[in-house]
């Protein structure tokens, strides 16, 4: 017979793995992009989430299962907080580095890497920026789009 406090654990390990496994994305058709400053709010959510999460766990938990509350808390805490600072990180609207915005300009490419501290952010849609760029032979050149 499985104890009532194993179910419990075995039941937020697999609420976790749910809440935590990524789906497959569709293909996008990326406008273009920028470099952002790197932000760790997956990490902050996760550790605020766990936190959080024990407290609760303890505080529920039945008379006796004190430990096993305060672990399945942290466990599904965690993995809700790394859901909601991967929401939060994906909503935030930063600004470009150097207000540099590149365009793909009819074909995509693969960005040159991000300098130190930075990370290369994609866009389906076009931020306002009054001059856009783009790649051409390995240069950045102001981009102008052809006229019809």
């Amino acid at each position: 017979m499985i104890s009532t406090s194993a179910k419990l654990i075995a039941g937020g390990f697999a609420a976790a793995l749910a809440l935590g496994m990524a789906l497959p994305a569709a293909a996008q058709n990326y406008d273009g992009f920028c470099y952002h400053k790197q932000q760790n709010t997956k990490t902050k959510g996760t550790v605020i989430g766990a936190v959080a999460g024990a407290a609760l766990g303890n505080v529920v938990a039945g008379k006796g299962n004190k430990t096993e509350g305060t672990v399945l808390g942290a466990v599904v805490g965690g993995a809700i907080g790394n859901q909601v600072g991967e929401e939060v990180k994906e909503n935030k609207i930063e600004k470009c580095l150097n207000d540099q915005y590149f365009v793909f300009a009819g074909r995509e490419y693969a960005p040159p890497p991000a300098p130190k501290g930075y990370t290369v952010a994609y866009y389906t849609q076009r931020p306002y920026y009054s001059t856009y760029y783009t790649h051409r032979n390995g240069r950045v050149v102001v981009w102008t789009p052809r006229r019809r």
